[in-house]
This record gives structure tokens, sequence and C-alpha cells, in this order.
């Protein structure tokens, strides 16, 4: 500052004891401004220059948990609903609604990965009775005599030539019925032929029919058919009861019958061989036209 100024503040008296009279006032000091200004600055000089107090650390204690705390706490963890009294609702039944599953589902059989395979076991079905697998009819595809050792011709031969045919039939009640004829004969009714011609006739057709039975004889035999010649064009065969080896192929669709032992053929001892193929449903179907005669060679034919 230039210059210093002085400011004139009255000092105070010091008090004295009241009496009647008072006295005379005194001429005050002067009192300069750096007295009253510059001791002020220095103190708050000194105020802003001090450390920054630290901060205070509160801890508060917390009270321990009630049981309805660790209750309500309980609830929260297992995403409980606490229980709260409802207005009972009454019970409309829904239909059931089929609910088809997109998801794919799973093989508990191959949960082991590649660690190792199962192969699929399958048991196979039991085999079907010769008794259901012979029903129906069967035509006649072939008729071959095989030769044995001791006969004089050692090739196959044809009894009744290469075009043989017929039927064999056998119905579900027990019953069966064969017929074979070699075509090419001479025609005649009834009645108008003569006795070359009846004759003929006779050695072109063989035929005989019967109860069939299949028994079970033991290991091997478990299922052995027997035919039986109630009927027969051969009077010396009429009461025979006959025993037919079988077996099929073709899936079944063809039985090979034959019989247990050779039989005589023409003074020779064979062994038949017939091979019958499965005729097809005749249920529904229409009459055919009538068959040609077909001209073939005699029943000398080898």
């Amino acid at each position: 500052m230039p210059s210093t100024q002085y400011l004139q503040v009255p000092k105070p008296l010091p008090r004295r004891a009241r009496s009647g009279s008072r006295s005379k006032s005194r001429p005050r000091e002067a009192v300069s401004v750096e007295e009253i200004v510059v001791p002020s600055l220095k103190a708050q000089q000194f105020r802003l220059q001090s450390p920054p107090i630290p901060a205070v650390e509160f801890h508060i204690k917390t009270p321990p948990p009630t049981r309805q705390d660790a209750y309500f706490s309980s609830l929260i963890e297992h995403k409980i609903t606490p229980y709260t009294p409802s207005v009972p609702r009454i019970h409309h039944p829904v239909p059931e609604l089929e609910v088809t599953s997109t998801t794919p589902s799973i093989n508990f059989a191959d949960l082991n990965g590649e660690m190792y395979t199962l192969e699929t076991c399958s048991t196979p079905p039991p085999p079907e009775p010769l008794r259901q697998k012979i029903i129906g009819a069967w035509k006649l595809e072939s008729y071959i005599a095989y030769p044995t050792p001791e006969s004089p011709i050692q090739r196959p031969t044809y009894p009744m030539t290469k075009n043989v045919t017929g039927f064999i039939m056998y119905t579900p009640d027990g019953y069966m019925s064969a017929q074979m004829l070699i075509p090419g004969q001479q025609s005649f009714k009834r009645g108008e032929g003569e006795e070359p011609q009846w004759a003929e006739a006779g050695k072109r057709f063989f035929a005989y029919c019967g109860p069939y039975y299949i028994s079970d004889e033991g290991t091997g035999r478990e299922e052995t058919l027997r035919h039986t010649f109630q009927v027969c064009n051969l009077p010396g065969w009429i009461g025979d009861v006959q025993v037919r080896t079988h077996h099929f192929e073709e899936d079944g669709e063809v039985l090979v019958l034959g019989s247990e032992e050779p039989t005589e053929i023409k003074g020779d001892k064979r062994v038949p061989v017939l091979k019958w193929r499965r005729a097809r449903d005749n249920t529904n179907a229409a009459p055919p036209a009538p068959m040609p005669q077909i001209k073939i060679s005699g029943p000398g034919e080898p």
C-alpha cells in the first residue's frame, strides 16, 4: 500500500462502577487496517494449507438373522412361492389331445458309441406245419423216374411222357385226390368207343383219391405223409396206404413228392419224382376257352 491509512476506531473504556456522575470521554487511539485485516488473512491462509482430514470409516453392526428371515431366504434359493390361501376354483376337465413329438427318439442300445456294436439277433419264425403248406391245388410240372443201381437203363425216363399233365389236391379236412393224363388220345364219346379205344384211354390215365395222414414218428420222421387208395383206376392198388417223401422248392411254390422205396415201372425198379406247382387262385376267375387237342406219341415213348 502507498500509504498507511488509519481508521479511527473507538476503544471501549473500562467499566466503572456506576456513580451518580459521568466522567468526560477520553479521546480513543487510532487502530490501523493492517492490524485488523492482515491477521485475518494469515489465519485463512493457514487454514487452506492445513492437511486434509482423513475419511472416517463407519461400521454398521448387522443384527443376527431371525427365523423369519431364514424362511424367506430358503424360499428364494429354491424358487418356491410361499403359500398364500386362494379362493377355490371349479375344475373343468380339458379334453385330451394327442401330441406328436417331433424330437428324434433316443436309441438306448447304442449309448456306448463306438466301443462295441451289438448285432441284431432275429429269431426265425417257427416253420409252418406241413398240413398248412400242402392245402390247396397243385398242377403237375414233371414226372421223372430216376434209375437205381440195378436199372438196365442208367438214365432218367418219363413214364407218362414229357407232356404229362395233372392235378393233386389236398383239402383242409384231410382228403386228397390225384389225376395224371397223357394228352393226345383220339376223342370218342361214352358208349361209342371200341375196346381198343377204351384200353388206350386206360393206359393214358392214372387217378386215385382218399384220406391223407400226417403223423410224427420220431427223429427224422416228424412229418410223415401217407396217401390212401380208396378209389383208384388200378384195381390192384385199391386199399393201399403209401408213404410219400416230400420237400418244397422256390419258397414253397413247388411241392416235390416221391416214394419211400423204388417203384416198379414197366418191369424196372426206379425212383419216381413228381413236381407239382401251386395252382393259381381260381376263386373269382372266369371260365377259360376250350383247350385244343395236343397230338403226341403214344405211351411207348421213353
